[in-house]
């Protein structure tokens, strides 16, 4: 499997590297994984939220498919980096296993302030394992029925409203580039250090839109405190059925509220394929489906080689806004 990237079109070189030859294996298919033996879930974020009890939760599927015992380790904090740092210590024999999120992730080691001490290279892409469009919400009682709405009145009044978003070089800057690019609309973004701290601002009033992921919008919606706009994207969400997506009603946004799995590079192509095939039969289990569902979180599998893709679209998303904050992208290799 090749990593091929268009951020050279902005670092003005085209990379290519293969992900599998850069570092010696240490196990096989014939004997991975072994029964009863430990595998490390390393998850970027506090026990708790989203990304924690999805990633628990497909762990005690493969648990009870493989025989073997998971402990998950959570390592937030530098904005994943605590965490990849941590898979970077361990062996590539596919017991340590990662979860990556879109945009997040790539942004850990394209940041030139953040220094990390990894890039791309440094991980194996496993696959997709949940797919969650991004909803666009507003109060209930907001004067903002439509995303027309919010356009038409943050063209009458620019910079007027205020758009929240759980970071402060996350997907919204984009979001907004878009809309006024494409609309004239000029909403300010307002950061936030995670995604219930920016729910908790909108519901008391101290924004007047944001962009969340549905696991935490999802209760506040179904309580009649807030309604969901649309979902980023070209994908409906069934968590609600009535809003739009984005694509849908003209505006193109692309959506990052997804989750994925890497190994660290070197592992065996053949644990890659073990690990593959397993996510691919847990992620049509009608039980984790429907456990997951009641929170707000999509199943959604993809192989590695999809799912490299878009780790690489991602990959040019945060280039973009990297350039447009800061006049500066690391090249990722």
């Amino acid at each position: 499997m090749k990593w091929i990237t268009s951020i050279g079109r902005i670092c003005g070189v085209a990379v290519v590297l293969s992900a599998t030859s850069l570092a010696p294996s240490f196990a096989s298919a014939d004997n991975f994984p072994q029964k009863n033996r430990s595998i490390s879930l390393i998850v970027p974020y506090g026990a708790g939220g989203m990304v924690d009890v999805m990633g628990r939760a497909l762990a005690a599927h493969w648990d009870a498919k493989w025989g073997t015992r998971t402990v998950v380790l959570n390592k937030p904090g530098a904005n994943g980096q605590l965490a990849f740092a941590e898979m970077l210590k361990q062996k590539a024999d596919g017991y340590t296993i990662v979860l990556t999120q879109s945009f997040d992730t790539q942004m850990t080691y394209l940041d030139p302030e953040a220094n990390a001490p990894f890039s791309r290279s440094s991980f194996m892409p496993v696959g997709l394992v949940q797919s969650t469009p991004a909803p666009w919400v507003v109060r209930a009682d907001s004067p903002y029925k439509t995303v027309n709405d919010l356009i038409d009145a943050a063209k009458a009044r620019p910079h007027s409203l205020n758009f929240g978003s759980p970071a402060s070089r996350g997907p919204a800057i984009l979001y907004m580039n878009e809309l006024e690019q494409q609309f004239g609309a000029k909403l300010n973004v307002i950061p936030f250090n995670d995604v219930p701290s920016t729910v908790n601002a909108l519901l008391g009033g101290h924004i007047d839109a944001a962009t969340a992921n549905a696991a935490v919008v999802l209760p506040h919606v179904n309580a009649g405190r807030l309604r969901v706009l649309m979902v980023a994207g070209d994908q409906p969400l069934k968590y609600f059925p009535d809003a739009p997506p984005s694509t849908a009603i003209g505006i193109h946004l692309p959506d990052f509220s997804n989750t994925g799995m890497a190994l660290k590079s070197g592992t065996s192509p053949d644990v890659l394929q073990a690990w593959s095939s397993m996510l691919a039969q847990i992620a049509e289990e009608p039980a984790l489906r429907s456990r997951l569902d009641q929170i707000g979180v999509n199943l959604a599998y993809m192989s590695p080689s999809d799912y490299t893709q878009l780790w690489l679209r991602a990959e040019d998303s945060v280039a973009r806004v990297l350039m447009k904050l800061t006049g500066k992208t690391r090249q990722a290799q």
